[in-house]
Parts: structure tokens; sequence; C-alpha cells
């Protein structure tokens, strides 16, 4: 079945389920990594707009988002879903043809990734990086490795039609030629207890600038309030005793 028409019949079954934990997952990890209100969002593989909403609901009316997906069907439900959103935009086709000329802040491909064929993802790198602002970041969201590959051999009907197992060494030696640096890594769990999912931020090593020295911590209170006494018993020992009245203001010259 080709790919497209695959997910065309797929929108029914996306319908039904809606809204789901690995959606909000992704949402709440945008804004962890970075996501701000005002910013230009490209997402991906959008399916019915389940994430789309998600995102847009997070932007502010300086904030736009353009959702992308390759059936033509999801883009027409995901039109019907998200009607109420003035900052959204939705086109239908393949996200390595489409022509695209603007400049994004963050790119999403939530759960897309496993499903374009690995032999294109230096292409599709090479476009993600050209749609980046130098400060900004993409993110990717796609099942454990290794948990895919467990369900290719004992979960199959579990499948999409492309579902590929895409490790880390697999990923950077596609994106890192491309001018994107790893960021972030990680494993987690949404619905399995070994880790169902991951995710990775990856940023334009074009916008890799200085390095600055973090502000040294202030001591804590404690700790300064230990080290004035060892300094007033330093001061006794050496032959210079003071009061604590001197020291700290006798209690009768604190209320004059």
């Amino acid at each position: 079945m080709h790919v497209e028409s695959y997910y065309d019949e797929y929108v029914p079954r996306q319908t039904a389920t809606g809204v789901n934990a690995r959606h909000k997952s992704i949402a709440r990890l945008l804004i962890s990594f970075g996501l701000q209100p005002d910013h230009r969002v490209l997402e991906i593989g959008c399916g019915i707009g389940t994430v789309t909403g998600l995102v847009a609901e997070k932007l502010s009316a300086g904030g736009s988002l353009l959702a992308t997906d390759l059936s033509p069907k999801s883009i027409e439900a995901a039109k019907r879903r998200l009607a109420g959103f003035g900052n959204v935009r939705l086109l239908a086709g393949d996200i390595l043809s489409l022509d695209l000329n603007d400049i994004f802040d963050v790119v999403v491909l939530p759960d897309v990734i496993e499903h374009i064929p690995i032999e294109s993802h230096p292409a599709l790198f090479g476009r993600v990086a050209g749609w980046l602002k130098p400060e900004g970041f993409a993110f990717l969201h796609y099942p454990n490795p290794f948990y895919l590959e467990w369900l290719h051999e004992h979960r199959p009907e579990l499948l999409q039609i492309v579902d590929q197992p895409i490790h880390a060494d697999i990923l950077l030696a596609n994106a890192s030629p491309q001018g994107l640096y790893l960021d972030h890594y990680e494993t987690y769990s949404i619905w399995i207890r070994e880790g169902d999912y991951a995710f990775a931020v990856l940023r334009p090593s074009a916008g890799v600038g200085g390095f600055t020295d973090l502000p040294k911590p202030r001591p804590s209170l404690p700790r300064r309030c230990a080290r004035r006494a060892k300094r007033w018993l330093r001061e006794i020992s050496h032959g210079s005793p003071i009061s604590w009245g001197s020291r700290f203001g006798s209690r009768s010259s604190r209320r004059s």
C-alpha cells in the first residue's frame, strides 16, 4: 500500500483516539526545551492535528504554526479540528519536496521520523537545518528503538507501514553532516515500564557562540554565620577580646 494512502485511511483511527498522553507529553517537553509564545513553529507530520492544537494553545498572537502532513485527508481533518485557531496554517505534501521559504524558531517531528525511510534522512535533516534560525531547535519524538525492535519481533500487528528503529548513532550520522548537533537525548516511559519513547533535541552548529562562566552562588545563610563565628573566634584567640555587645550592638543601644 502506498504510504500516502495508508495514512489517508488512518484518519478514522486517529480521530477516534484523539489527544492522548503522548501528545500532551510532547507539548510539555517543547516548553521545557524553550518553546516561547511568540515563536514561529514548523510541525512535520501533523496527522489530524492532535499535537498541533496543543502547541497552538501555547502560542500568542505573535506566534505562528505551520503544520504539514503527507496525507491530504489528514490535513482535511486537521483543518476541521483546528478551525478556531487563527495562528495555524496547514499544508499537505511530502516534506522532502514542499517549497517552504520560511525560517522557524522550532521544528517539531512528533513520531514521524521512524516513518520516513532512513535513506531520506540526510535530505530531511538538510532541509530542517535550512529552516531553523541559528538559535532555534528541532525536537524529535519517536519510539525507543529497542522497544520498536521488540515490536517487530513480538507484536508486528502494532506497527505502521514504515516503522524503523532509529538508534542515536544513526540519527547523528545523518543529522551532524547537515550542521545539526545533539543537545539532548533521552528515553522515557509513557505506557511501557522499560521506556517506550525517546526524544532528541537538535540545534544548529552555526548557533554555537562563546562560553561564559556562571555567576558564583552566594553562600547559604548558615555558612555565612559559620564564617562570621570563626572570624570572631580568631579575633578572640589573638588577644582582641570583643564583647557580644560591641560586636553586635547592646540591647540598650538597639532600643535607643
